[in-house]
């Protein structure tokens, strides 16, 4: 027996049951109660095939306890207080942990300058070390860096054999030379600009690949290709002041350990400032050797 000739063909109404209107209102209470919970029983089926001659589908058992649905998190949802929270402290671990896997670093150069100055004659200093720029961009710890020196250093060119750690070995040529009064530039000079005495500082260094100029024959040079602060100063860079006419009076400063005589005199022979020049006294016609130095002095003496 089918189900339409179990119930009746017609009406669709149960025997012994209310209106049909009731029967229809408790089908579709009990539809939406199982779209709700997301569970049915045998009675669903039945209502759903009820009609159609359709078999009811297998009875599923009901859980023994509300199971809550996991949820995703919508990528426009804020984020919680204790998430942020977190990442706050993420972010700070790891920059503590830059910062320490930093404390001892060091550009290359400086590592290897400290470590070729002991061993270095006197009046000797590296004056240049000629890193390829894989390396010349490393700062790396002072510990992870090994080095081994040729025997007798000495003024002139020489390679080391050079490790990093984690990187392969390279030679490194280095320059040495004597140490120097050299002329430092104190800020950037461009072509044109007349040096004057507050444009460079004299310093002791070694220099490699130029002709250091004469620190005292600066002061009033022009020079004639650029130079960035902190570089020295070539005799390539600048055109030197015209020498002082013979004849020329200038300012003479005799010194003997603290005593100072100043006075005035005049040119035996042209000269520039830094070079050696002669000069009679006005007041007793002697004639004294010393350096002459811009403007116009002539020191004499130590």
């Amino acid at each position: 027996m089918t189900a339409g000739e179990r119930w009746g063909s017609g009406s669709g109404a149960r025997p012994g049951s209310g209106s049909t209107t009731g029967s229809r209102l408790s089908r579709t209470l009990r539809i939406w109660i199982a779209g709700r919970t997301g569970h049915s029983d045998a009675r669903d089926g039945e209502i759903a095939g009820r009609g159609r001659g359709a078999a009811a589908p297998a009875r599923r058992a009901w859980p023994l306890h509300w199971e809550r649905p996991s949820r995703r998190r919508q990528p426009h949802e804020p984020l919680t207080t204790r998430e942020i929270r977190i990442a706050i402290l993420i972010a700070a671990l790891a920059f503590l942990a830059v910062i320490a896997s930093r404390v001892d670093a060091e550009p290359l150069d400086t590592v290897i300058r400290a470590r070729l100055a002991p061993v270095l004659p006197a009046g000797l200093d590296v004056a240049r070390v000629y890193l390829p720029a894989g390396l010349a961009a490393l700062d790396p710890d002072p510990a992870s860096v090994a080095i081994e020196l040729p025997r007798g250093l000495r003024a002139g060119r020489s390679s080391i054999k050079l490790t990093v750690r984690g990187r392969p070995t390279a030679w490194v040529p280095v320059a040495i030379a004597a140490v120097t009064d050299v002329a430092i530039a104190q800020r950037a000079l461009a072509a044109g600009d007349v040096i004057g005495p507050d444009d460079l500082a004299i310093e002791r260094r070694a220099v490699a690949d130029l002709q250091p100029a004469q620190p005292a024959a600066l002061i009033g040079a022009t020079v004639t290709t650029q130079i960035a602060a902190g570089a020295a100063i070539a005799a390539r860079d600048v055109a030197l002041a015209p020498p002082l006419l013979r004849g020329t009076q200038v300012a003479i400063d005799l010194r003997r350990g603290a005593v100072h005589i100043r006075g005035t005199g005049t040119l035996e022979l042209a000269a520039r400032p830094g070079e050696p020049a002669s000069a009679r006294l006005a007041a007793t016609k002697i004639v004294v050797h010393g350096t002459l130095v811009a403007p116009a002095t002539l020191v004499v003496g130590d």
